[in-house]
C-alpha cells in the first residue's frame, strides 16, 4: 500500500516565497524610478538645448533676442500690462520665463520644451496666483535677459550672446529665494532643484549657454558638477 500522500507548501515556505517577491518587487520598483529620473533629465537637457537654438534663430532672424515673459500662463506676456507680482512663468513664480513667442511664432513645434518634464508632471496643482492655470506654469525654465538687447532685470553678465553666460536654466532662483519664499514660507516654496544624487541631492539645475553647451550647474550658481 502506498502511504505517499500530495506535499503541500507549508507556512514557512509560503512566508519565504512572499519575501522573494517583495525583494523582487522592490529592486524593480527601485530601477524603475532611477530609469525615469534618467530619462526625465535626458529630456531636460534635450528641451534646453532645442530653446538655446531657437533663440539662437531668432536673433539671427531679428537681431535682438525676445523679452522674457513676465506672467505666468500659455501666453506671451513680455509687454508692461503683464506686472503681477509673483506671478512669474518661471522660479516659482519669481522670475520671467522663456518667451512663449518662440511657440506662437513657429520657433518651437511643442510648448511642452518651455517646461523641465519633472515639473510639468508632479507640479500641476492647485493653480497660478493669476489666471488659475496649472502651477507648473510657474515652472517655465528662467531665461536670462538682463544682456539682450531687448534689454533685462537681473543674470549674468556680458554679452549674453558670447556663451559665456547662461541664457535658459531650470530655475536660477531657489526655492528659498524670491518672492513666494518671502512672502509664504511654507507654500508654495516646496520645490526643489531638479536633479543630483548623494551630497548633490536636489541640489542641481541644468544650464544651457549660447555655445548651445547643456552644463550640470549647482543650483543658483555656474559651478559646474562634473
Amino acid at each position: 500500500m502506498n502511504n505517499s500522500r500530495a506535499h503541500g507548501f507549508t507556512l514557512l515556505e509560503l512566508l519565504v516565497v512572499v519575501l522573494i517577491i517583495g525583494i523582487l518587487a522592490l529592486i524593480i520598483s527601485f530601477n524603475m524610478r532611477v530609469a525615469v529620473e534618467r530619462a526625465w533629465k535626458a529630456s531636460d537637457a534635450a528641451n534646453l538645448h532645442t530653446l538655446a537654438a531657437a533663440l539662437q534663430t531668432y536673433y539671427m532672424d531679428h537681431g535682438e533676442l525676445p523679452l522674457g515673459d513676465h506672467e505666468a500662463g500659455p501666453f506671451m506676456s513680455h509687454t508692461p500690462d503683464f506686472d503681477q507680482v509673483g506671478n512669474g512663468p518661471a522660479g516659482g513664480g519669481s522670475w520671467d520665463g522663456v518667451p512663449w513667442l518662440l511657440y506662437e511664432y513657429g520657433y518651437v513645434s511643442s510648448w511642452t520644451v518651455f517646461f523641465n518634464p519633472k515639473y510639468l508632471r508632479r507640479l500641476d496643482c492647485p493653480q497660478t496666483i493669476r489666471g488659475g492655470y496649472p502651477r507648473f506654469h510657474n515652472f517655465r525654465y528662467a531665461y536670462n535677459s538682463a544682456n539682450a538687447s531687448a534689454g533685462g532685470h537681473a543674470g549674468g553678465s556680458g554679452d549674453i550672446m558670447s556663451g559665456e553666460t547662461w541664457l535658459l536654466r531650470d530655475i536660477w532662483i531657489g526655492p528659498r529665494d524670491g518672492f513666494y519664499a518671502a512672502n509664504y514660507p511654507g507654500y508654495p516654496a516646496d520645490y526643489e532643484y531638479p536633479w543630483g544624487e548623494g551630497e548633490y541631492e536636489n541640489k542641481l539645475e541644468h544650464a544651457v549657454y549660447a555655445d548651445l553647451a547643456v552644463r550640470l550647474v549647482i543650483g543658483g550658481t555656474d559651478e559646474r558638477v562634473e
